[in-house]
Parts: C-alpha cells; structure tokens; sequence
C-alpha cells in the first residue's frame, strides 16, 4: 500500500451518514457523500437546538429563583445565559453527529 505524507493512503472511506464506501475526495469534512450532506445538517440543526435548551433552561430557572438580595440583578445574567445556549448548540451538534455516525442509519426524512 503507497504511503503519502508519512500516512497511508486510503482508498475509500465510508459516508458517515449513509454508511456507502466512497473514494475520499467524494466526502466532505464531515465525511458525508453529496446525497446525504443536505439530509445531516437538517438533523443536526433540529437536534442542537433541542440539547441547547436543555442546556440552558435549567440554569434560566435556577436564575430566576434567586435570592432578589444578591449583588448582581438578573438582567446581569443574559450575557452567560446567551454563552450557555452557545456552547449548547455547539455541544449539540457534536453530539447529535456522533449519534447519528454511531447509529449508521441511513438518511431519511
């Protein structure tokens, strides 16, 4: 087997959406194929969503129960509130394409 850069070289790789082997160059950087491409990243937006808000409500609620005697008011609390459902889409999104590769189901509707 030819080896390139000190790597070996691949043939092909799976889709990580549809689990079909494709050359490497066929797979994007999220090793999804052009069929599956548009499919993943209408998952992967639904799904993030929901793990940010399941992030972020249950630190907006404990916001809002807060002693009102604290130093900072609660409109203090909108900038962590925004970093949280930030992080959350980006967690989400990670999570949601690994669950999707780990399952190996085949893109549907």
């Amino acid at each position: 087997m030819p080896e390139s850069d000190g790597g070996l070289y691949l043939r092909s790789s799976l889709c990580g959406g549809c689990g079909k082997e494709l050359p490497p160059q066929m797979l994007d950087d999220n090793d999804w194929c052009a069929d599956c491409r548009p499919i993943m990243r209408r998952r992967i937006k639904r799904g993030r969503h929901v793990i940010a808000a399941l992030i972020t409500v249950p630190f907006a609620i404990w916001i809002l129960t807060l002693e009102r005697g604290d130093t900072l008011s609660q409109a203090a609390w909108v900038l962590p509130l925004a970093a949280a459902y930030y992080l959350g889409l980006r967690i989400g999104r990670e999570v949601i394409k690994g669950w999707v590769s780990w399952r190996g189901a085949a893109p549907g509707p």
